[in-house]
């Protein structure tokens, strides 16, 4: 960009250009296939012209335009209650879920309070405590709901421990609640698989 004798500048760098080749002060630098323009010196103070504020004004006032209209144009998303398409299974009546974590809560403190581990007994005693939960959760279950009580129990020491279960089912049907029980000797993960059968 090269500045005009009646003295403007151009935007992002003043250029320059002497075509005396009487000065000699600077080198010629050769040019490879172009041919030599003289002595050019160019210096990077930036220079703002009117012109270019007034073109960057409008250019910004375009580019907001358009994204008012692009968002005008977005449809607005409203969350709705999810249905369940109309192959799934529609129960007249749901799982209280809070209800079988209430049990849990109750039962395992008062089961397992002061029991210590022992390897031993420890297989029986999932059992029973299984057979315990499932006998009160009948009674908070709804009409055609089977149900899966699962019972892990192992020593507590320094070490961590997970407990994982993946599930194929109808989520507009089915559910499930588990609670975890702790003491001093031992830990208790109960979980609890409610499925509608149709």
């Amino acid at each position: 960009m090269a500045s005009k004798t009646s003295g403007k500048r151009a935007s992002v760098a003043s250029v320059r250009i002497n075509l005396d080749t009487a000065d000699k002060t600077v080198p010629k630098m050769p040019v490879r296939s172009k041919p030599s323009l003289g002595n050019v010196s160019i210096s990077n103070q930036a220079s703002w012209s009117l012109t270019g504020l007034l073109a960057a004004q409008r250019m910004t006032k375009n580019l907001k335009e358009r994204r008012a209209q692009k968002v005008a144009l977005v449809k607005k998303i409203e969350i709705i209650e999810p249905q369940p398409p109309s192959f799934a299974s529609r129960p007249p009546e749901k799982v209280q879920v809070s209800a079988i974590r209430h049990i849990l809560e109750d039962y395992l403190p008062l089961r397992l309070g002061k029991t210590t581990y022992d390897p031993k007994k420890v297989p029986s005693l999932v059992k029973e405590i299984s057979e315990e939960i499932r006998s009160q959760v009948k009674k908070v279950l709804p009409a055609r709901y089977k149900m899966l009580c699962v019972v892990t129990m192992g020593e507590r020491g320094q070490e961590d421990i997970k407990v994982v279960s993946r599930c194929l089912w109808d989520p507009h049907a089915d559910n499930y609640a588990a609670h975890v029980y702790q003491n001093e000797s031992l830990f208790c993960v109960v979980s609890v698989y409610t499925v509608f059968c149709e």
